[in-house]
């Protein structure tokens, strides 16, 4: 595999595990109270054995959104120190911000449930808690 490919998809699926890591809620594992990455892999597992594959439950799922949201708080400002520094306008800001929607819509309805078995719904919370923040800041910056 190419070496720039390799690096691409090492730094995506450490994105994508940082909530995994993060997790603070403790779970019980053979008598023991575990967190961060064991319990989320515990939690998973749970849900798993009891919905089936590709289902996270609403617990998951919102602790996801939460990350979700918090990344495209942080896009939105990096996007905009980019655009205004590099680009000197406004629209490129917009631009960037499209690329990105266009990216997790292909992320998460083509490459998640190839790679993690994602369910539809799961895909459209996602792309919503990403999204949603996208349009409220842009409508807040037009005005």
């Amino acid at each position: 595999m190419h070496t720039a490919r390799r690096v691409c998809i090492g730094f995506y699926n450490f994105c994508v595990r940082i909530p995994d890591y993060l997790y603070p809620f403790s779970e019980l594992i053979e008598g023991k109270q575990v967190r961060w990455k064991a319990a989320y892999d515990q939690a998973l597992t749970r849900m798993i054995d009891t919905q089936g594959f590709g289902h996270y439950g609403a617990r998951l799922i919102a602790y996801r959104s939460f990350f979700h949201i918090l990344g495209s708080f942080l896009f939105i400002f990096f996007a905009t120190l980019v655009s205004q520094d590099l680009f000197g306008s406004q629209i490129a800001l917009y631009v960037l911000l499209g690329m990105a929607a266009f990216a997790l819509v292909y992320q998460e309805f083509f490459l998640q449930p190839r790679t993690f078995g994602q369910l539809r719904l799961h895909g459209i919370i996602d792309i919503l808690s990403w999204t949603v923040p996208f349009a409220v800041y842009v409508f807040l910056t037009i005005r």
